[in-house]
């Protein structure tokens, strides 16, 4: 009953919506049934799920066993859902959308299979129209199986394997879209339909292009008019056209409009995020039958192989951190609130971009990057290998389309990932894979340049898209970290044509280990080890970020990652199954130091901060302090006594030979920023 009463009051609202738009959208993401393991009998209707688990989307059943360094379940599991869909509805075409399930997902609605899709991290859709009772109960079933492909060649698709955890689950939302039979098409490889393409854009100038891929379900031919309005960010139109097309019965037509705009508000990065607003209308005998609203960012860019990235005519640095969908105990069913608080960390270090890496993720990152000027790369899980087989091959295509066409109309999307790291597990040459790959997406979208992220120097496929990212882990997994400047300088001298940028640097840092660090006489940490003090991570990020900033021809940098995640089959640092060479913690709560060196690096806010505040417990009386500022001086304080004023050229004040005293000493650091005073501090303890 209680079910029942919730979907008759979102029909009661969808009806409303219906009236304004044609469509109806119902969230189905309470009151899940799931029990892992393959289940005879779980797809039928009157199958007995009464002691199954009760759960809500997002889910995964490997939030808590990905992550603690053992083994975790890999395999099938299944779902169940009971809902009422009212009559009413029933000259509808009902839609139903999953935002992702990984890694094989197969639908049953009543008992019927609805079809099965593969690859785990795009959105897919299915007409369940033919299947449904409407006005009466309706059991959807979903088997969802992320077996490995070590376990099943059913699982030859990408990615194959990764250094992260592949949760499995329905990790995203789901709902029910209802229709006219006439309407803009939802079947587009899950996408919107419409697709706002950048022809041109100037200062003085946009020539756009938009086409709307339409769907006429019903039983007869129809000629319906399609309006088109641009409205900017206050709500104002701006600019508006319209056509009629005849489209015939059961069959699909796109419908191609040109749209000139003069003197346009660009869309600018974080200078000016401006963003209009496209409504695509569908009428027919006059009446308002779908429509479907995109975000419209207009912008105009290139890059450089030795000045780097220009927006809009002008040098525009990016730089900002890798990020996976992962939180600690939620593991990839992370939710919108979790992606808004990544977000306020990405603008609070004064990122420029984010690199969202290894996969398609959630539509809420991709729209707060639009919102908010974020530059975007975003990928495909094309990782460490390839099989040759054509279902691989296939899967690697589809996984690209979904991800282009469902991304199309997000302006602060630049770069369409091909690959990462391939060559890290032994197989054969890709090259031919990825040039392939490389042509559908400059088919599928012109506009956008290609790209990849490579570790091994000259292979084949780093060659093939437009731009490239190097991964590159110098004072980590090889070299120390001053060879990466040098390695850069001799790559871009050996490549003078080729723009690369560094898509992957990083160390492992631990809040829980400490040790006092001098750079001339401390060892480098040790990545397999269990011994990944903090104060080595921010070492390794100030001399990296000071040979990356120091050259020009460096078109991006992130860093990896924006926070430690989980990847189950390490056993390393603080914690077995978590890597941890984020910026901040896993359960997103603490900035490490290294935060606050980028912070003070990219984000010109006032800042005052003493690093090594978590250790707290000393065992020599002479120590170092350092603090990290973008005043002019800081003044030190040890126990209310001053150590007198620095100065620095490169944000860090450091004060050498500090003495404490027995027991515990209050550290206070103060700056006069604008005018203000702004001070941080501390409590070590000091035992003989």
């Amino acid at each position: 009953m209680k079910n029942f009463l919730l979907l008759f009051i979102l029909f009661l609202a969808g009806t409303f919506m219906a009236q304004a738009s044609g469509r109806i959208k119902i969230p189905l993401n309470k009151d899940w049934k799931f029990s892992k393991g393959d289940i005879a009998g779980a797809s039928e209707i009157n199958f007995n799920d009464k002691n199954w688990k009760t759960v809500c989307l997002p889910h995964t059943w490997n939030n808590l066993d990905g992550q603690d360094g053992g083994t975790y379940y890999r395999g099938p599991a299944w779902y169940r859902k009971t809902f009422k869909i009212d009559k009413e509805l029933s000259s509808k075409k009902i839609f139903i959308r999953f935002g992702a399930a990984n890694m094989i997902a197969d639908v049953y609605a009543n008992g019927k299979f609805v079809g099965e899709h593969k690859g785990g991290y795009a959105a897919f859709i299915f007409d369940l129209t033919k299947f449904l009772n409407f006005g009466k109960e309706n059991i959807i079933a979903v088997k969802v199986d992320n077996t490995s492909f070590q376990d099943s060649p059913k699982f030859e698709l990408a990615p194959l394997d990764a250094d992260f955890t592949m949760d499995g689950g329905l990790y995203r939302k789901v709902n029910l879209t209802a229709t006219n039979k006439i309407h803009i098409s939802l079947t587009d490889y899950a996408s919107p339909g419409v697709f706002i393409t950048q022809k041109k854009v100037t200062d003085d100038l946009a020539e756009l292009s938009i086409l709307t891929n339409l769907k006429n379900d019903s039983q007869r031919d129809q000629a319906i008019a399609i309006k088109t309005k641009i409205f900017d960010e206050k709500g104002n139109l701006v600019k508006e056209a319209g056509g009629i097309i005849k489209i015939g019965k059961g069959s699909e037509e796109n419908f191609r409009q040109n749209i000139l705009m003069n003197k346009p508000h660009l869309w600018n990065g974080k200078i000016d995020p401006y963003l209009y607003k496209v409504v695509v209308a569908v009428y027919l005998n006059k009446e308002l039958i779908d429509e479907e609203t995109q975000p419209l960012g207009l912008r105009y860019y290139s890059v450089d192989p030795d000045k780097g990235f220009f927006l809009n005519g002008k040098p525009y640095k990016l730089y900002g951190v890798a990020l996976h969908e992962d939180k600690k105990d939620k593991g990839r069913a992370i939710t919108n609130a979790d992606r808004r608080q990544e977000m306020k960390y990405i603008l609070d270090i004064g990122a420029t971009m984010v690199r969202l890496a290894h996969y398609q993720h959630g539509q809420e990152m991709y729209r707060l990057c639009d919102k908010n000027g974020i530059v975007v790369w975003t990928e495909i899980p094309v990782v460490n290998h390839i099989v040759v087989s054509k279902d691989f091959a296939d899967n690697c295509k589809q996984q690209l389309k979904e991800l282009i066409l469902q991304n199309y109309n997000h302006p602060a999307i630049f770069f369409w990932g091909i690959f990462n790291e391939l060559g890290n597990v032994k197989g054969p040459d890709a090259t031919s894979l990825i040039k392939e790959l490389n042509a559908i997406a400059k088919k599928e979208d012109p506009t956008r340049l290609t790209t990849a992220a490579a570790n091994f120097d000259n292979i084949p496929p780093a060659f093939v898209t437009d731009v490239l990212g190097l991964n590159k882990y110098f004072g980590w997994y090889n070299g120390k970290v001053q060879d990466l400047g040098p390695y850069l300088d001799k790559w871009h001298m050996e490549h003078p044509d080729r723009a690369i940028g560094l898509s992957e640097y990083g160390a492992g840092g631990s809040i829980y280990q400490h040790e006092d660090f001098y750079p001339d006489r401390t060892r480098q940490s040790v990545p397999g080890s269990h011994w990944h003090p903090e104060e080595y991570q921010t070492y390794f990020h100030e001399i990296s970020w000071k040979e990356i900033a120091a050259r020009p021809y460096i078109w991006f940098s992130s860093l990896w990652n924006g926070f430690d995640f989980a990847s189950d089959s390490r056993n390393e640092g603080y914690k077995p199954g978590v890597n941890d060479k984020g910026l901040i913690t896993q359960d997103h709560a603490v900035k490490k130091d290294s935060y606050y060196w980028y912070k003070v690096n990219w984000n010109p806010q006032p800042m005052v901060y003493i690093t090594d505040k978590r250790y707290t417990e000393r065992d020599t009386s002479e120590i170092n302090v350092k603090v990290y500022s973008n005043a002019d001086e800081v003044e030190l304080f040890v126990n209310g006594k001053s150590l007198g004023k620095t100065k620095s050229n490169d944000h860090r004040f450091i004060w050498n030979g500090v003495n404490l005293s027995a027991g515990s000493n209050d550290v206070k650091a103060v700056a006069m920023i604008y005018g203000k005073e702004y001070f941080d501090e501390c409590w070590w303890k000091y035992s003989k």
